[in-house]
């Protein structure tokens, strides 16, 4: 007797909870920034140099967004490694799991991060320059287009799993409430085969 695989989460399931963590990611991001402007204004006053908190040079620039990427990561393999959830997850009840079920290693958090930055990192930062400069209207577009790449792919991939899901060996499992369970549960909407 083979055991019943669980149902990968619904499409817009998955994308509102992508929507909804954008939102709950920014604590998180500021939390990073504080600490990379306190780091930045110590080395100032020992340097020194005017206490700005940011020193303006595009190596210091470098580094910051490096911090903050390793600070998202963190954020994100800490949620995934224990219980497979963010908070937006567990709010659109979507669990993280490897191909065969199991907690996803090391390599496969790593590589899903960084295909999935690669997709959504560019598209605020685009945007505002296209607001201030209309030359980068053309480059938003694209990270708008690039944003929704993981999701047009869904609709074509035999499993309906993203773009980064795939490549990482991932899966985005509907995972319904422990308590009570039941059917309202299972009837909530799931995709059990494909949507065309």
């Amino acid at each position: 007797m083979s055991a019943v695989r669980p149902p990968l989460a619904g499409w817009w399931r998955r994308l509102c909870a992508l929507l909804y963590e954008g939102m709950l990611v920014v604590p998180v991001v500021l939390l990073a920034a504080v600490a990379a402007v306190a780091v930045q204004a110590v080395l100032q006053g020992l340097m020194g140099l005017p206490l700005t908190g940011q020193f303006d040079h595009p190596f210091a620039h470098a580094l910051n967004f490096v911090w903050l990427m390793l600070a998202l990561f963190g954020y994100f393999a800490f949620c995934w490694r224990h219980g497979g959830q963010t908070l937006a997850m567990k709010t659109w009840r979507i669990r993280l799991a490897g191909a065969d079920g199991s907690v996803p290693g090391w390599r496969p958090l790593l590589l899903r991060f960084i295909l999935a930055a690669l997709c959504y990192v560019p598209l605020a930062p685009l945007w505002f320059a296209a607001r201030h400069d209309a030359r980068w209207i053309p480059w938003a577009w694209l990270a708008l287009a690039w944003f929704l790449a993981p999701f047009v792919w869904a609709w074509f991939d035999r499993d309906r799993q993203l773009l980064y899901d795939r490549f990482a060996g991932t899966r985005q499992l509907y995972a319904p409430t422990r308590k009570g369970g039941g059917a309202k549960d299972e009837a909530d909407g799931e995709q059990h085969r494909p949507v065309v």
